[in-house]
């Protein structure tokens, strides 16, 4: 065989099999990545001797798995205490540890500053000075707060007091108990969501216990069906957003008519009135008070955040706050409360109180057919979470 025949196998044998070294190599390529994430996302519990390596994928029951493997190390859990624990961050983030909430853009001024509220972090949505503290402990450790494992670590044994509750919480030996004291006591946030956290709790303990998986469907089929009555809509555009099963509230589920005892009390009626200079989302609870709030003549400005912010942001600004109900001023609530959305809050307007004083009438948007500009009406009474606002 002469050279120039030779050099044109070569050159056959090499087209032939280049495809297949390239997919060797980046197969090596991955298999090399994976170790070296591994090897560098760990932390030390203070608590034991385990490591901590927590997956950093996007998939959903990947992270559910490795948090469950590693909770599993620490001493004293329970499986229902981690799933108790997985209820809650599925439902706070969906496992997404590099989540701002309301999905903005990481800022560092914002985020290391401990007065400003709704700008939460992480796989459990740490707020104000506990952001503040993650952070820190971030730094401390030369690693980025996205990383899962500084995350967990940071729960476990650098949150303080807070770490404290957590492992208490993950030693509770009923699901249900478990996960409703993770959010009251730990997490502090979402009244009103238990049903669904708990739903979220039992299906992560019939996959990784090997528990009955009929209660945790039924129960999920439940809460579902709770969270999408027909008569409210679960809405999480900039805002605010609400959660209001039929029923909720102290007495009454939201209406889109006036309620007869209530009709002789407002005199101003026109709650469809509109403002051209209102900044606010269309259809959302903050685009409906700025219009009725400058209807009435008492008005708000624009940029006052998101509806469970109002309350702080206008105290800020200079508005008068109270803890009372006052008819023509805004309410506020704060996240989580009366059934609003644990990343929004709500915010609405004081109509008129009732003939003895101890209820009162809103009117709100977004609560009925959310986003669509709808206004309804509901009696509520006084409780902790709300900041009664007066316009200017």
């Amino acid at each position: 065989m002469n050279g120039r025949l030779k050099k044109k196998v070569r050159n056959r044998i090499l087209l032939l099999i280049a495809p297949y070294l390239m997919t060797f190599l980046l197969v090596f390529i991955v298999i090399i990545g994976i170790f070296f994430q591994s090897s560098q996302n760990t932390c030390d519990n203070t608590t034991s001797t385990a490591n901590f390596q927590v997956a950093t994928s996007a998939n959903r029951e990947a992270v559910a798995k490795s948090l469950h493997d590693n909770l599993k190390k620490a001493s004293g859990v329970t499986e229902a205490g981690i799933a108790g624990y997985l209820g809650n961050t599925e439902h706070e983030n969906g496992f997404d540890s590099g989540v701002v909430q309301s999905h903005l853009p990481f800022k560092e001024s914002t985020a290391m500053d401990g007065s400003v509220s709704g700008y939460a972090l992480g796989l459990n949505q740490w707020d104000n000075t506990r952001r503040v503290d993650l952070l820190n402990f971030a730094k401390s450790q030369n690693k980025d707060w996205k990383d899962a494992s500084l995350q967990l670590d940071f729960a476990l044994n650098h949150d303080g007091t807070n770490s404290d509750l957590l492992k208490q919480g993950l030693k509770i030996n009923n699901v249900e108990e478990a996960t409703e004291f993770l959010r009251a006591k730990w997490e502090r946030g979402g009244a009103g969501t238990q049903a669904e956290r708990q739903a979220k709790a039992k299906s992560w303990y019939s996959k990784f216990s090997g528990g009955s998986s009929d209660t945790t469907t039924s129960t999920l089929k439940s809460a579902t069906d709770n969270s999408t009555n027909q008569t409210q809509a679960t809405q999480t555009s900039s805002g605010c957003a609400t959660d209001l099963a039929q029923g909720m509230g102290s007495s009454g589920a939201p209406v889109t008519e006036m309620p007869a005892q209530y009709k002789g009390k407002v005199k101003n009626t026109n709650f469809t009135a509109t403002s051209p200079d209102n900044t606010y989302p269309f259809g959302q609870c903050t685009w409906y008070t700025y219009n009725r709030m400058k209807a009435l003549g008492t008005p708000v400005e624009n940029y006052l955040g998101n509806g469970g912010d109002w309350g702080t942001n206008a105290k800020a600004k200079g508005y008068q706050t109270d803890n009372k109900p006052h008819v023509g001023w805004a309410v506020s609530f704060a996240h989580g409360s009366f059934q609003s959305d644990p990343t929004y809050g709500h915010i609405a307007v004081v109509e008129a109180m009732s003939d003895d004083g101890s209820k009162f009438l809103i009117s709100e948007c977004n609560v009925v057919n959310g986003g669509s500009g709808t206004v309804s009406f509901r009696e509520l009474t006084n409780g902790a979470g709300m900041v009664y606002i007066k316009g200017k």
